[in-house]
Order: structure tokens, then sequence, then C-alpha cells
């Protein structure tokens, strides 16, 4: 059999679906077939029953999270479901009750990760046709409220409960730090590493700071951008919690803009964003400052991500437009 890291993509998607089907006997599911969708940091493939309904499972990338990680998130969307009034994604128990299922087959690297949601309708927010306006905008400020508020009631969390949290620039446990290093001094200029050095510098400090005092840390959505919201009927559904994390509300504030900064209409979305946020919750921005700093770190973090996943480049491209966006947070900030 050939050694898995030597398959084509299609190749391995192949052994990726054979890790579906053995992952699916655990759940009880009278599946009629599977369908390969995206593989992005995890793989996703649709699974279709008998009776019609749909499901999504995915594989779980072993870079992005570990399986306490993925405890979290099941834990948290339970509490949804059962607390909350929102429109989530929901995890699909297994037999026996539980929520992952680890899979060891010949061919495919071991301890496969899977779990298994509900089919969320409608598309993207960003990829339905007239959907990115104001009204959609304070709905989506209103999702992120009850989402804060829900997950601001959970506290303190069980002691099993072990989310990553975003208490530095780079707080992905497994992510290699590649701006600096020499061996890829080829992507990244020297002017490039002194900008990123310099936000880092701040953005650091600025974390460090908001984690020495443990009140109001909650779990926060982490990924709360505007492909993670689909619009159905007139109404928004959150998906894909995978990247969850343990910090304050404003962080998943600051999240959601970065998708957001370069938007046509973003004064008035982030405006009506603001607006349906605080009519459930107190708007969490201390100042301009503070938001952009955690929109620069977040933009950092991508800035080394792209070094060592997107070929050469589409690396240069990307790293080239966040540094002069990076430039432009310190000629506003950096003193």
């Amino acid at each position: 059999m050939k050694p898995y890291d030597q398959l084509t993509r299609l190749g391995k998607i192949r052994r990726q679906r054979q890790i579906v089907m053995a992952a699916l006997q655990d759940y009880d599911l009278a599946v009629k077939s599977v369908k390969f969708l995206a593989d992005h940091t995890n793989t996703l493939f649709q699974v279709n029953c008998v009776d019609g309904t749909r499901y999504a499972l995915r594989i779980y990338s072993d870079g992005e999270t570990t399986i306490k990680e993925n405890r979290a998130e099941m834990f948290w969307l339970n509490a949804l479901k059962r607390d909350t009034d929102l429109k989530i994604t929901e995890p699909i128990a297994r037999k026996d009750g539980t929520y992952l299922t680890v899979i060891n087959l010949p061919g495919v690297p071991p301890d496969q990760r899977c779990a298994v949601f509900s089919w969320v309708p409608g598309q993207a927010l960003e990829e339905t046709a007239g959907a990115m306006n104001t009204e959609n905008y304070f709905k989506y400020g209103e999702a992120l409220a009850k989402l804060h508020n829900h997950s601001e009631s959970l506290n303190p969390l069980p002691a099993d409960i072990s989310p990553k949290k975003w208490d530095k620039v780079f707080y992905y446990a497994s992510e290699p730090i590649v701006y600096n290093d020499a061996a890829y001094a080829h992507l990244y200029s020297a002017a490039q590493i002194g900008i990123l050095d310099k936000v880092i510098g701040i953005a650091d400090p600025l974390l460090a700071d908001m984690f020495a005092d443990p009140t109001g840390q909650q779990l926060l959505h982490g990924d709360l951008h505007y492909w993670n919201v689909h619009v159905y009927k007139n109404e928004l559904y959150l998906i894909d919690f995978e990247d969850l994390n343990l910090g304050y509300d404003v962080q998943d504030v600051a999240i959601t803009f970065y998708y957001g900064r370069d938007l046509e209409n973003k004064p008035a979305l982030e405006a009506a964003f603001k607006e349906g946020y605080s009519s459930l919750r107190r708007w969490p921005v201390e100042n301009d400052k503070q938001l952009q700093t955690l929109i620069a770190a977040r933009m950092v973090m991508f800035t080394n991500y792209v070094g060592h996943m997107l070929d050469e480049a589409d690396a240069r491209e990307f790293i080239a437009a966040r540094c002069v966006e990076l430039k432009g947070y310190l000629d506003r900030y950096g003193s």
C-alpha cells in the first residue's frame, strides 16, 4: 500500500472516505451515500441518509486542535442547543452517547478524530446575494452577543474543559513560527520581518495584560467570520466552532472585524453589528487602539501561517499585502 503522504490529493480523499465509512458505523444513521465537500485545515464530507436527511462529518486536522479542545467544542454546542434559541450546527451523538470517534486504519495517519454535525441550511452570508446588509449585520451582532451571554453563564467551566487561549499572537501550540526563520528568508524580507516584530512587540504585551486578570475570561467562537454564518429564510445560522478558545469578548469582535476590514460598506456594517451586539450586551471594545491591535495580531498570525501553507507565489502576495496593512497600523499606533 502506498504511504499516505505520497498520495495525490484525490488519493488522500479516497483514503479519507474509508475513515468516514468506519466512523459512521458508530452512529445510528441509515447512510445512503457520502460526498467529499472540502479540505481546508480539516476535511469535510456530506453524509446523505436514506430518509433524505443530511449531515456533515468532519475529520479534524492534527495540527489545528487537540481532542481536549474538540471535547470543549462538543460541550459548548450541546449547552447552546440546550439553553438558547440560537441557530447553530448541532453535534450528533454516537450510539454510545458520546460525540467523538477516533479511527485507526491501515494506510492513513493514526488516531483520526471525527465528529458528525447536523446539516446547516442556506449559504454563507458572504456568498448569498444581497445578504451583506445592515439588517443581517445587526442580527450578526445580536448572535455574537447571545453567544457571549451564554458562555459567560457557564463560568466556572467544568474542570475537564480545556480550550486553547488567545493569550499571545501565536497561540496555536503546534503552529511553527517561520516568518523569522532563515529557511523562509526567500518569502519574508528584512523590512517585513521588522514590521512583524514591531507589531508582535505591541500585541503580545496587550494580550498578556488582558490575561493577567482571569476575570471576564469566557468561551469564544474564535472564528466567527461571514463564511461561518449562514443565512436561510431570513435567519442566521452559526457554524464551525472548532477554533473556540478561552478569552475576552472583545477578541471575538476583533476576529469578526478582521474579515470585514475591506468591505465596501464597512462603516455601515460595523455600526449595525455594534448596534445589534449592544442591544443585548455591553459593547466590549475599550478604544480603537485595543481593537486594531487585536486585528493586527490576527493579521500577523496569518502572515506567518501562509509561509508554510501556501505555494511561494501566493504566500509572497499575501505577505506583501498584509505587511502594507501592518505598516499602516504601526504608523498610527506604533509609538
